[in-house]
């Protein structure tokens, strides 16, 4: 796998369905966003006013916005520039928005050095090919008692293997081999984006392989008493902290 050029060809999807995704989300998000995200992040991170927050693959600011209302000191970025175009239309106190890469040393390398109490990565890393260097430097910009918080797909239950049958069950068709597919997450996105399942130990040990160890564990779903579908009975979301081992 070529991965230079398949993150070259997921930035220009991305760039083509950034107005979609922002027109769709608008400035507070959606339900996933709101209930099985958001809060449960938020939690996990545990900063406090004047903390500093690195938000990694921010889209249109979602979570930035709701950390900066907070009094959190905001740096967040995205490797589309139309993203952060549209991330700066909203309000943008406490906030410090950036284009930049994580899979490139020469983007990551304009962070200079900073160190933050908490960084934090959105249903991101199941869109890119390769998220191994971002992983090589998360201690080094995390305070000693920084941590880590990141969501994703679940890869065992929400993912190309695991199709809802009309019972609300679900038939898992694989879950340990890695693989890439493209799909659509929103009804209007001009692209098919790409994904790329990992499975959870493939996160974990990337991490421990890394310096840092596991001290959360969130597998998100919605509550049954208001959403009685296939995802209040499996969790279509799963978010991890990590801190410094």
């Amino acid at each position: 796998m070529d991965t230079n050029k398949l993150n070259s060809e997921n930035k220009d999807i991305w760039d083509s369905n950034a107005k979609d995704w922002d027109d769709y989300m608008g400035e507070a998000g959606n339900d996933w966003h709101k209930k099985l995200i958001a809060p449960q992040t938020e939690q996990l991170l545990n900063l406090k006013r004047n903390d500093r927050l690195l938000d990694i693959g921010c889209g249109n600011g979602l979570f930035a916005r709701r950390m900066a209302k907070k009094g959190i000191k905001v740096t967040a970025f995205d490797f589309s520039n139309l993203n952060i175009e549209n991330a700066q239309k909203y309000d943008t106190s406490n906030i410090n928005y950036l284009t930049l890469d994580a899979t490139l040393e020469s983007d990551l390398k304009k962070l200079n050095n900073r160190k933050f109490e908490g960084l934090v990565s959105n249903m991101v890393f199941m869109d890119m090919p390769d998220i191994e260097y971002i992983f090589s430097q998360i201690k080094g910009l995390l305070t000693d008692d920084g941590v880590f918080v990141f969501s994703i797909q679940h890869p065992c239950f929400n993912s190309e293997f695991a199709e809802v049958k009309d019972d609300d069950s679900l038939l898992l068709k694989d879950y340990v081999h890695r693989d890439i597919s493209k799909g659509v997450a929103i009804p209007t996105q001009t692209k098919e984006q790409y994904y790329f399942h990992r499975p959870i130990s493939y996160y974990m040990n990337l991490g421990f392989a890394n310096g840092l160890v596991v001290s959360g564990f969130v597998e998100s779903s919605f509550d049954s008493k208001t959403n009685d579908g296939v995802y209040s009975k499996f969790p279509p979301i799963l978010i991890i902290k990590m801190i410094k081992g």
